[in-house]
């Protein structure tokens, strides 16, 4: 046997094999650098413009966007007035932005929902002046909804209903003169409302039902034309006030039942026509350097059956008056 030739064979071979492993791992770098890319080349979301006065339609730009696909990182730019019930259902990273104090108002006499929001993530509606409709604005079926600037009006119900496991949040709108809420929140939902302003709705400014939220800076004034609190806590609902002002509704200013809980931080209820807060069946009030003072009802924080808790009601109200008896 030669064994000049058996090694140079060897070598041969080897060097032809580590040739073919290194061109593989190459094109598995290869790969993965344009799998990068491509990750990181995705398209950015896509703006649309709607001008309703020119014979244009929100629910017909999103029937488009649906029918393509297109339902995910979209901003629809919207001018004029919109005499339609928007629905909006499956979209995701969705912003309608209203051009120059755009409107949405109903057609349907009370019966449809002006905005109605729907198993949708992260869907933002900015500016707008919505006006009618059963309810003005949904945010329904396990949706994430963003309201910023907006007036929401005149609605047969609730200005804005969270419901259905989902989650919103409010910023500097307006919420006035609907027939019942401004706002509720039920059925395993949260809303964060800041800086937002509640008046002259029939019912209470702010409703909690199974729910959750969260007001800060927000102004609940004039509402429950009918003998409605101010804002309203029932059934295991949880709501936490923080420089929040509520003042000058046509019932208490705070009711909380029903097992539920109101925190207030920092935060007014006063010249209410009942009682500032009441608090009653097996609920639990907690004040902290907080004003109850002036409502004309007799009472300031009133505890009423069955088994009422507080804690700072008698330290932390600003002086008003109450009838919680504290350990």
């Amino acid at each position: 046997m030669n064994t000049r030739n058996f090694f140079s064979n060897a070598a041969l071979a080897i060097a032809l094999v580590c040739c073919m492993l290194a061109s593989a791992v190459a094109q598995e770098m290869k790969g993965d650098q344009i799998a990068r890319v491509q990750k990181h080349s995705q398209p950015a979301g896509s703006t649309f413009s709607v001008d309703c006065n020119k014979k244009g339609s929100i629910n017909e730009q999103l029937a488009l966007l649906a029918k393509s696909g297109r339902n995910s990182n979209v901003t629809i730019v919207v001018s004029g007035t919109c005499r339609e019930d928007v629905l909006i259902q499956g979209f995701d990273r969705l912003t309608l932005l209203a051009n120059l104090r755009a409107a949405i108002e109903d057609p349907s006499g009370g019966v449809g929902i002006t905005v109605d929001i729907e198993d949708s993530r992260s869907v933002t509606l900015q500016g707008f002046a919505v006006t009618g409709g059963a309810y003005g604005v949904v945010c329904g079926s396990m949706s994430v909804c963003y309201l910023s600037g907006n007036t929401i009006q005149s609605a047969l119900y609730d200005g804005v209903l969270v419901s259905a496991a989902s989650n919103a949040v409010l910023d500097s709108n307006v919420m006035q003169n609907n027939l019942a809420a401004g706002m509720r929140v039920n059925v395993n939902s949260s809303a964060n409302s800041n800086y937002d302003i509640f008046q002259g709705n029939a019912f209470a400014g702010m409703a909690a039902n199974q729910g959750y939220i969260l007001a800060y800076a927000s102004m609940v004034r004039n509402n429950g034309s009918d003998g409605s609190p101010g804002v309203n806590v029932i059934n295991h609902s949880t709501v936490r006030l923080v420089s929040a002002t509520i003042s000058g509704n046509g019932g208490n200013g705070v009711n909380v039942r029903g097992g539920s809980e109101a925190t207030f931080e920092d935060s007014s209820s006063t010249g209410n026509a009942g009682f500032g807060v009441r608090v009653g069946d097996l609920s639990f009030a907690l004040f902290s350097e907080s004003n109850v003072t002036g409502n004309l009802g007799g009472t300031d924080v009133a505890c009423r059956p069955q088994y009422p808790a507080t804690r700072g009601a008698l330290t932390d109200i600003g002086g008003g008056l109450t009838d919680c008896v504290e350990p």
